[in-house]
């Protein structure tokens, strides 16, 4: 196996180092900000991009799949916007031989503004958040759509843990739970003001056609997970396609 992998890295260009880009269909916009200057990325099938200069991924008419060695497949869907935070990571790899990439531990989080579906592996606790609420999730599979006015999050499989970005209010969600998150505001007509209370939480019943909808894109996107393999050459970290 390690011959195997000796040879590959030899006739690729390497790529450090946290996010591998599956597929794309339409224009989609890669940006990172180094010294403080924004910077637009070629955007390239089978590339692997570092996280780690607050890496920016935009769709419009377009969308994107993508993988990160923490296990963690995410299609992100069209007029969508992600922000990856550096990660702090702990590798099982010793990085002195070319070998598959295994994650003891890590603190993975980013934000999402749009619409995104995940499929995590990820033994971790990982992060996802919004303008309302923040996503604790681990090993599940889930869908979530965002802006600043509301957050929806769709859970297929597994567990995850909605907590209100402005309260300490929080809800523990299981396969099949939709929860939809607003916030939650008093009027008061005599003082004409406007006094924000947190958000609220509420959960939304799932039609069975829309269940489809969801588990069928999770279904591809899980494929696209198990067809990935992460491998290091010295510090660098790339992804490739199995098949």
């Amino acid at each position: 196996m390690k011959k195997f992998l000796t040879i590959l890295l030899t006739v690729l260009n390497l790529h450090a180092n946290d996010l591998f880009v599956y597929d794309t269909n339409g224009q989609v916009e890669l940006t990172e900000v180094i010294t403080n200057k924004l910077s637009v990325l070629p955007t390239t099938v089978g590339k692997t991009y570092t996280i780690t200069n607050s890496l920016n991924i935009n769709t419009t008419n377009s969308s994107v799949s993508y993988i990160v060695p923490y296990r963690i497949a995410m299609f992100h869907k069209e007029n969508t916007s992600t922000y990856f935070n550096q990660t702090h990571t702990e590798y099982v790899n010793d990085f002195k031989l070319p070998e598959m990439v295994k994650v003891k531990d890590a603190m993975f989080n980013f934000t999402v503004n749009g619409e995104l579906y995940c499929v995590s592996e990820s033994t971790n606790v990982n992060t996802l958040l919004t303008s309302l609420c923040s996503v604790a999730f681990g090993q599940s599979t889930f869908f979530v759509k965002s802006n600043e006015k509301f957050t929806h999050l769709y859970v297929v499989s597994g567990t995850v843990t909605a907590l209100d970005n402005k309260s300490k209010k929080k809800k523990e969600l299981k396969s099949g739970d939709y929860l939809v998150v607003t916030p939650q505001v008093v009027m008061n007509a005599r003082e004409a003001s406007v006094t924000k209370l947190g958000n609220s939480f509420s959960v939304k019943e799932v039609e069975d056609e829309e269940k489809d909808i969801h588990s069928k894109e999770l279904t591809v996107l899980k494929s696209k997970l198990d067809n990935t393999l992460f491998v290091n050459h010295g510090q660098n970290i790339f992804g490739f396609k199995l098949k």
